[in-house]
């Protein structure tokens, strides 16, 4: 049975994921929150930004890995599991699925790999969803995920949305929901 788990960005929780997954039509997916609390106010994280720079982050998200494959392991079968992640949570994704999480499709919303990863075999479906505005991670940053995940054995489906900025609009959302129908 596919299932589907919707992961949250930084400073948010689960709970701000389900008005995702009802506007998809997914009635039972998990929204689990980040294990940290938030370091910079309220909510949860799944790796601390404080202070964060482009040459500690991949230090920090390997630290939160473990952590994060043993929760998505929890739901069932990662290979039968849709993962939607939303900027810290599709970094986490992206991260895991390139470190060797099966996955069935995976959709990362205004997120981005910290850098190169690994040649595979088996990375599962990958459509990068973002906004051309985001002021938050900048579209480049989306594009050099892409090229990353191509030459690693990938074949992600890049979708800029003029406009946009960091977030998910309608046009992401017909994306996903046609996409979710042909997974599920």
């Amino acid at each position: 049975m596919t299932r589907v788990v919707l992961l949250h960005g930084v400073g948010s929780s689960g709970a701000a994921m389900r008005p995702l997954a009802e506007a998809l039509g997914v009635v039972d997916a998990h929204v689990p929150d980040g294990p940290q609390p938030f370091d910079m106010g309220p909510g949860r994280q799944w790796f601390s930004v404080n202070g964060i720079t482009e040459e500690n982050r991949p230090a920090r998200i390997a630290a939160a890995l473990p952590d994060f494959r043993a929760m998505i392991e929890s739901f069932g079968d990662p290979a039968e599991t849709i993962l939607i992640g939303f900027s810290q949570g599709a970094i986490m994704t992206l991260h895991a699925v390139a470190a060797g999480l099966p996955a069935k499709a995976v959709f990362a919303l205004s997120g981005r790999l910290a850098g190169p990863v690994p040649t595979r075999t088996g990375w599962p479906p990958m459509t990068l969803l973002h906004g051309t505005t985001d002021p938050v991670i900048p579209a480049a940053f989306a594009q050099s995920t892409a090229r990353w995940l191509s030459e690693a054995g990938a074949a992600p489906d890049l979708r800029l949305f003029d406009g946009l900025g960091h977030g998910v609009d309608d046009r992401g959302l017909e994306l996903m929901r046609s996409a979710l129908i042909l997974q599920t």
